[in-house]
């Protein structure tokens, strides 16, 4: 299959203005206190920022972006940050808080004290993480941020625009931010040749080549979130997001060759959802040593979705999509002389309701409850940093009358080698599970085009992957480079299964 690629240029614009009353400071003559730009430690490293890096930046991505740090791609245009070495993604934190996009252009860089780089996250940060950033900041005693940020594409329709602020006094701070995105493109293409293999041995060929097409999206999304720190014990902080997205009668008008038969079919497609997430999270020091953390999300998701394809004969379906969850953990650390330890316990569930109205008529209504707990120790013995944890998960599923329960243990082990300052040799092993997407379990059929159909499958369950990395880099303030060798097994994982029916309808499905 071919398709035409659109290249796009890129227009950002952003302000941002500060107002700060910062406490009183009391001078000591001829004492100087330096302290080290970058400490090791067993699972990455604080980085303290300079005076110079932090008053030439203007964000949180634009002081990241200075730091370069090994194996990220921080883009401040795009206020994006990504993994080069793809294993896995990148969660931002400040103060401990995972934040997004609003929060980092908030973000005051003068206001940083210290970043804390993990580059080797354990058990604690579950899967698919594999870099972690926590900005620790000090708050003044009052004042405010406003901004505003826009990016726009010079040669498509594609925008998108941020208004954001926050005011603190004390020890409350109280943030807003609004975000309203979209595009609209015409005229991409993609040429596709199919041949089927029927029950009779002959090859059928279906030719379809994109005629005229239309897509266009637009998405808003606000934000309110009210933060109370008591710097040397506390945290709370409570946020309500909304978000709103609607892609309005998107089409694609195609040429069929279907053996001798030539004619054109059309498909079209319309998306509207809302989504309004409360989270809630606290922080308390107990001790110098230990601290005790408890987080809670509770997410409801409207969709509703209109799909219609009219190549051989017209096929129209709708769905009405209901999806609630409750995200719940607690986690308690205490930093030892010999390692820190940490142990926590997170509950996940989740209710969907998918109803299916037209030619694909279906009523889909899955429960998924998962328990995950863990416990990990982590530490340095020079010239050797380690990581030690394990976790163990338990899924319990039904849909309409399928059901199951997985456990699965997730063993974590890793050791580093600081060869020197700049080249470093690591070692992971690590287990996890992985679960089927939510529309290959459902247990609805839909007809892709005239011979092909999706089939869900109730009874999918998840698999176990394990992966072992032997990782070698070399990085300085200039050069970052690393060598890497990758194994992993896959263990009863999804495979595509595709089977022919005796009326020449091709199935695609997902098996164990």
């Amino acid at each position: 299959m071919k398709r035409l690629i659109t290249l796009s240029f890129i227009l950002s614009s952003t302000f941002c203005a500060y107002a700060q009353d910062v406490e009183k400071t009391i001078t000591l003559d001829e004492v100087t206190v330096k302290a080290a730009k970058v400490v090791n430690k067993a699972d990455g490293m604080i980085i303290y920022p300079t005076d110079a890096q932090k008053q030439a930046s203007n964000n949180g991505y634009s002081i990241l972006e200075k730091l370069t740090l090994a194996n990220l791609r921080i883009d401040n245009i795009s206020h994006s940050i990504t993994a080069i070495d793809n294993r896995g993604g990148v969660q931002i934190r400040i103060n401990g808080i995972v934040v997004g996009k609003p929060e980092m252009l908030a973000l005051n860089p003068k206001d940083i004290s210290k970043i804390d780089f993990i580059n080797n996250p354990g058990v604690r940060y579950g899967d698919g993480i594999a870099y972690v950033i926590d900005i620790v900041t000090r708050r003044n005693g009052s004042g405010y941020t406003v901004g505003t940020d826009l990016t726009s594409a010079l040669t498509t329709l594609q925008g998108d625009g941020m208004v954001y602020g926050k005011w603190n006094k004390g020890k409350s701070e109280l943030s807003f931010s609004y975000d309203v995105s979209g595009y609209k493109t015409k005229g991409e293409k993609s040429k596709q040749s199919a041949d089927y293999t029927l029950t009779d041995g002959s090859i059928y060929t279906i030719e379809r080549n994109d005629v005229e097409s239309l897509r266009k999206s637009i998405s808003h999304d606000a934000k309110l979130t009210y933060n109370w720190s008591d710097s040397t014990a506390t945290v709370f902080q409570a946020s309500l997001n909304g978000a709103f997205n609607n892609t309005p009668d998107n089409y694609t008008v195609k040429d069929i060759v279907d053996g001798t038969r030539q004619y054109k079919a059309t498909s079209r497609a319309k998306d509207k959802s809302y989504s309004p997430v409360l989270d809630i999270y606290f922080f308390r020091q107990l001790t110098p040593c230990q601290s005790v953390t408890a987080n809670a999300v509770a997410t409801y998701i409207s969709t509703q979705t209109s799909s219609y394809y009219d190549e051989g004969a017209p096929y129209k379906y709708n769905v009405d999509g209901k999806t609630a969850s409750l995200l719940t953990e607690i986690i308690y650390e205490n930093r030892l002389k010999p390692f820190t330890l940490s142990t926590g316990l997170n509950n996940s569930y989740k209710y969907i309701k998918n109803d299916y109205l037209g030619d694909a008529s279906s009523l889909t209504k899955t429960n998924n409850n998962r328990l995950y707990a863990f416990a990990e120790i982590k530490g340095m013995l020079q010239p050797f940093s380690y990581a030690l944890g394990v976790g163990a998960s338990y899924i319990h599923y039904t849909q309409n009358g399928h059901r199951y329960n997985f456990w699965t243990f997730h063993p974590k082990a890793s050791l580093t080698y600081q060869i020197n300052n700049s080249m470093q040799l690591r070692y992971t092993f690590g287990m996890q599970d992985k679960v089927s997407r939510i529309a290959m379990t459902s247990d609805a059929t839909i007809r892709t085009n005239s011979m092909e159909w999706t089939v869900g499958n109730p009874d999918l369950k998840p698999s176990h992957d394990i992966e072992h990395r032997l990782h070698v880099s070399y990085n300085t303030s200039r050069l970052q480079t690393f060598v890497e060798g990758y194994y992993k097994q896959c263990l009863k994982p999804n495979m595509a299964h595709y089977e022919r029916t005796d009326g020449n309808k091709f199935l695609y499905t997902q098996i164990n």
